[in-house]
């Protein structure tokens, strides 16, 4: 009954148009009111027990160090490395769209970061160079997907400090489903590409050229092998390497590439500020509603009643991946995970399902919601930047979003492609 009446609130709020933060806030103080437990202190502890831990630090130098490249001139290299290397086959700059934003997914750990950063450069060219506006920016959102999946990634550090997990074994655990996503979108770019006759790069780069922009953009390449290497090395923690990966940003972006001006840092600050400030309210909100769910014994409740149904954890994944999925459709994917992680961590314990392996899936299920309508928030930066109708892009968008959703079924099943690499890496 908790649940339907937290539910029943939250989704209210959402409907008249309030942020994500409040409509928590509100349901979690109208449950408190409810129960007699509406203290002030009870509150303020609660929230700030959601954002006071080592690990969430990861989330501020994260992105800091993404405004830090994006400012200093990497978004730009890695479209020109990006361009040589798969400008030439049949669609051209829908390939290079997915290659950079595979990079920069290296970088940021960000969905709407990635979007944001590849779409505001190359949507123009794409337009100068003949696609159609509307595939561009659907190729834009698609690719986005990927930021948070190639490690560092943003919400994997959410969910390991929710489910008590090491964070980089769930970056370790991303790396291949997000080659296999980035792999699987290329073939759709191709595939349209030959059927409606898109172009390709037809100026083939000379050694020169293409050495010039390999060392120009080795800078930036070089940032994630520096965090991934750290990270599976033992050298540093995820969240020392978000420091590190700051660090890094500012000596290529201010004394290498010599694109970042001191005059720039106040806003760079400030963009990445307030992009923490909006994750990590909804955070300390969502750790005041996990916590009266657990006073309420609520995951254990909807353990039981999943169980009821079936014990087979594979039907059972199919049947969270098939919820989060419809989530996804209504709530951002870094509040769905926030939401939703505390609930479901009891029922996969009961069935022995890896954590890691479960996050991973979480994590992969929840950001192809930024794709989809209506509160897919890759889908309006695309619009936004390319000036098309939700309506328009989500149509479009089908084709790439069965592809993401054929990697998550595959991954779901086939959990090696998940943990091969952390069990390589990080042994248990």
């Amino acid at each position: 009954m908790i649940l339907l009446a937290f539910f029943g609130v939250f989704f209210f709020t959402m409907i008249i148009g309030a942020p994500i933060f409040f409509s928590l806030g509100l349901s979690a103080l109208a449950l408190l009111y409810n129960k007699g437990m509406l203290v002030p202190q009870l509150v303020v502890q609660r929230m700030f027990a959601g954002v006071d831990s080592f690990p969430m630090m990861a989330v501020p130098f994260f992105m800091l160090a993404g405004a830090l490249m994006d400012t200093g001139g990497i978004s730009i290299r890695l479209v020109r490395f990006s361009n040589y290397l798969v400008g030439w086959i049949q669609g051209g700059l829908g390939h290079v769209v997915v290659l950079a934003s595979c990079f920069f997914a290296g970088i940021t750990g960000s969905a709407v970061a990635d979007a944001s950063a590849i779409g505001s450069t190359l949507i123009p060219l794409m337009k100068k160079r003949g696609f159609p506006v509307l595939f561009s920016a659907t190729v834009v959102a698609a690719s986005g997907v990927v930021g948070p999946i190639i490690p560092p990634s943003i919400p994997m550090v959410l969910y390991g400090v929710m489910a008590g997990v090491s964070v980089g074994a769930l970056f370790m655990g991303g790396f291949i489903p997000g080659i296999m996503i980035g792999l699987g979108l290329m073939g759709v770019v191709y595939w349209q590409a030959k059927r409606h006759g898109y172009p390709r790069e037809t100026v083939r780069p000379t050694p020169k050229e293409f050495l010039q922009a390999a060392v120009s953009a080795f800078g930036a390449i070089l940032m994630p092998l520096i965090i991934l290497g750290g990270i599976f090395g033992g050298v540093f923690t995820a969240t020392e390497a978000a420091a590190v990966a700051t660090v890094y940003a500012f000596i290529m972006g201010k004394f290498v590439y010599k694109e970042l001006r001191w005059g720039q840092i106040p806003d760079v600050v400030y963009k990445a500020g307030l992009s923490t400030a909006m994750i990590l309210i909804i955070v300390g909100v969502a750790n005041l509603v996990g916590y009266i769910m657990a006073v309420e014994r609520v995951p254990l409740q909807v353990a039981e009643l999943l169980l009821s149904f079936t014990t087979n954890k594979w039907v059972m994944m199919l049947l969270i991946n098939i919820l989060l999925l419809i989530v996804g459709c209504f709530i951002d994917g870094a509040s769905a995970l926030i939401i939703f992680t505390p609930v479901l961590l009891p029922l996969i314990y009961k069935l022995g399902i890896d954590p890691i392996y479960f996050g991973v899936v979480i994590t992969v299920n929840l950001m192809i919601g930024t794709i989809t309508p209506p509160v897919g928030l890759c889908l309006y930066v695309a619009c936004g930047i390319a000036d098309v109708r939700l309506e328009q892009i989500s149509r479009s968008i089908i084709p790439f979003l069965l592809i993401e959703v054929a990697v998550l079924l595959l991954i779901t099943y086939i959990p090696d492609l998940i943990m091969i690499v952390p069990n390589i890496f990080a042994p248990k």
